[in-house]
Parts: structure tokens; C-alpha cells; sequence
């Protein structure tokens, strides 16, 4: 396994480890004690403060990717297979958006982490990073766990598009309470994990 991967699930790892050490479950991401044990050692080496680096530089460069995609990608499918806006059925434009965002969580997230641990990858910390017997399989199944959350996440986003416009539904107010909670619930868990790691290392 390259140190460039070794790398990136490491990053990986701490993440994860930052969610159980908080006494919180992702699902669809679970692991055997055996793994939870590897990813231990794989966030070792890596200091919150970089940690904490890595996921903004991430975010960063997703959200370029996501903008690059829409222009070079979206806009130009939609205005080829619909050139006529007002005759495009709800099926055929929500599969669109869809496969559009399937694809840019696939490939994008994969490119945004491997460019995020290439930056933030100190020589130290790679040096500190020893690969073992496993850990190509464990970096799989974090990719096969990845693509499947997005497939089931997409899968639902076209059904859920054809019910808000079958009934009629204003997004708006739903949206915004939606997105209000996620925020909370973001804050809580942060505040949560942060109060638990300051105990933890009293």
C-alpha cells in the first residue's frame, strides 16, 4: 500500500475515531473491534490541529470540484438532452441530477481527500504510518461503504423530487428547518465531542 494511501486512510481513521470517541454512530459505517484497533493506530500520528486542516482544505476543494462539475458537466447535459426547459419531464431531470451528484460524491470526494492528504501529509507523520496486513481491505471497504451511502443517498433523491412535485409540496419552509436542525445537531455534536475530549485527556 502507497504512503499516499496510507495516508488517506488515516485521515480517514481519525475522523472515525473522533465519532466513537464521542459515543455517536455513523450509519452504514461500522467496523470490527479488530479495525476499530488499526484505525487507532493509523490517527496516531495526527494532531487535531491538523486534522481540523484537513477537513477544511477537503471541504474546499470538494465544493471547487461540485462547481467544476456543474459547469463542465451538468449545465452542458442538461442543455444538450433538454433544449426546450419547459418540456422536461421531473423523472428525466431529477435522474440527471441524480447520476450528476453520484458521480461527483464518487469520484469527487476520492480526489478532494487524496489532494487534501498530499498537502497536509507531513514527512513526520508519513514516517510514523507503517502499513500492515489488512489495511488495503480496510481502505476498500471505506471506499465500498462511501459509494454505497451515496447510491442509496441518490437513489432516494429522485423519488423524493417526484413527491415534493406530485403534491404539490413548497420546499422552502422545509429546507430552511431542515437545514437550521442540521446546523444544530452539527454544533451539539462538535460541543459534545470537544467537552469529551477535553476529559478524556485531563
Amino acid at each position: 500500500m502507497s504512503s499516499g494511501a496510507l495516508a488517506r486512510l488515516a485521515f480517514w481513521a481519525k475522523g472515525m475515531i473522533a465519532i466513537q470517541d464521542g459515543r455517536m454512530e455513523w450509519p452504514g459505517f461500522s467496523y470490527t473491534e479488530a479495525e476499530w484497533a488499526r484505525m487507532r493506530v493509523l490517527a496516531a500520528p495526527i494532531g487535531a490541529g491538523r486534522y481540523q486542516l484537513f477537513t477544511m482544505v477537503n471541504a474546499v476543494i470538494f465544493i471547487a470540484i461540485a462547481a467544476l462539475g456543474v459547469v463542465c458537466v451538468f449545465l452542458p447535459l442538461a442543455t444538450l438532452l433538454f433544449p426546450v426547459p419547459a418540456e422536461t419531464s421531473a423523472l428525466k431531470f431529477s435522474a440527471l441530477l441524480a447520476a450528476y451528484a453520484f458521480l461527483i460524491i464518487g469520484i469527487g470526494l476520492p480526489i478532494s481527500m487524496r489532494l487534501s492528504s498530499m498537502l497536509l501529509a507531513s514527512r513526520e507523520m508519513r514516517a510514523g504510518l507503517v502499513a500492515e496486513a489488512g489495511d488495503e481491505a480496510l481502505a476498500a471497504k471505506v471506499s465500498w461503504q462511501i459509494n454505497r451511502i451515496t447510491l442509496i443517498m441518490c437513489g432516494l433523491l429522485v423519488p423524493g423530487i417526484l413527491l415534493f412535485i406530485a403534491h404539490d409540496v413548497d420546499a422552502g419552509p422545509i429546507i430552511t428547518t431542515l437545514k437550521w436542525l442540521a446546523i444544530v445537531l452539527m454544533a451539539v455534536s462538535v460541543a459534545v465531542g470537544a467537552l469529551q475530549q477535553r476529559k478524556r485527556s485531563q
